[in-house]
């Protein structure tokens, strides 16, 4: 085991890139910036006060809704994955010390968006950035293994 450095996270990204961009292209390809004016629609309800910590940014929360359908896992191994790969926190823009939103949280937006009838509107419009640029959204699946006794 070696001394951490300054730019061993840097470094680390920068191999993961050059195996598989996929992630990292589609942050360059889709103008997440655009979905704000809908996603803010999920909170229009004032806040009744200002106590507990604020919601997260309905973008961030967009795009892990966007993982969880690209790799067609449950909220809970959304989470861990989160937490645990490099190449999911670089597409978030979240950092080591950053929360990442549990599987609670998740679960509460999905619903909101259900209940606002924002979700095909969203996703129609992710699938048409990525229609225009020449890709097309496929689900997949991580495995979780589990050791057994």
């Amino acid at each position: 085991m070696g001394q951490q450095g300054f730019w061993d996270w840097e470094e680390r990204h920068e191999k993961l890139l050059a195996k598989k961009p996929t992630l990292e292209h589609l942050n360059m390809i889709v103008p997440w910036e655009e979905f704000r004016p809908l996603l803010d629609k999920v909170y229009q309800k004032p806040r009744k006060s200002n106590a507990g910590r604020k919601p997260f940014d309905v973008i961030l929360m967009f795009k892990i809704l966007i993982l969880q359908h690209l790799h067609n896992i449950s909220d809970d191994a959304l989470e861990y994955q989160i937490n645990d790969r490099l190449s999911f926190m670089k597409f978030l823009n979240l950092g080591l010390e950053d929360v990442v939103p549990d599987a609670r949280t998740v679960w509460l937006f999905r619903e909101r968006l259900k209940e606002s009838d924002l979700t095909r509107e969203l996703f129609e419009h992710f699938n048409d950035y990525l229609f225009e640029q020449g890709y097309q959204a496929k689900s997949g699946q991580i495995v979780d293994a589990t050791l057994i006794p």
